[in-house]
């Protein structure tokens, strides 16, 4: 028993339309989410990649740059016989810079297994979508 007047009364279509409307709605907001759990935005993707490619460019400028002082240290140590000081500078600077060097190597290398881990991964997931 209603109590509403017989004007306020729904029919079962305009009831049924509203409902589907809605529905609607939140399927599309839904197909919408799953899309995107499927397939992710291409701007993870990018940030990830640009991030391992300039840590690969400034880990071999700084590679480089290593290697200079290298070569600039054995030069103080060769030439730099009298002086107490400047012996304890070039073999601070070479040591520095070994050091320096190793750490670049191994930025570069973490940076470059990490990109193709990335691109290994994106591969395979093309590959199971086709």
């Amino acid at each position: 028993m209603r109590m509403q007047e017989p004007e306020q009364w729904q029919t079962s279509q305009e009831y049924n339309e509203g409902y589907s409307a809605d529905s609607v709605h939140y399927s599309a907001g839904y197909e919408s989410e799953l899309e995107q759990k499927i397939y992710p935005q291409k701007s993870r993707w990018l940030d990830g990649t640009a991030l391992a490619i300039f840590a690969i460019i400034f880990s071999s400028i700084g590679f480089f740059l290593t290697v200079v002082c290298i070569v600039a240290s054995a030069i103080v140590l060769q030439f730099g016989h009298a002086q107490q000081a400047v012996l304890v500078g070039g073999i601070i600077g070479l040591l520095s810079s070994i050091g320096a060097l190793l750490m670049c190597v191994a930025i570069f290398v973490i940076a470059v297994v990490t990109l193709a881990l990335r691109t290994r991964r994106v591969r395979r997931r093309v590959r199971i979508g086709a």
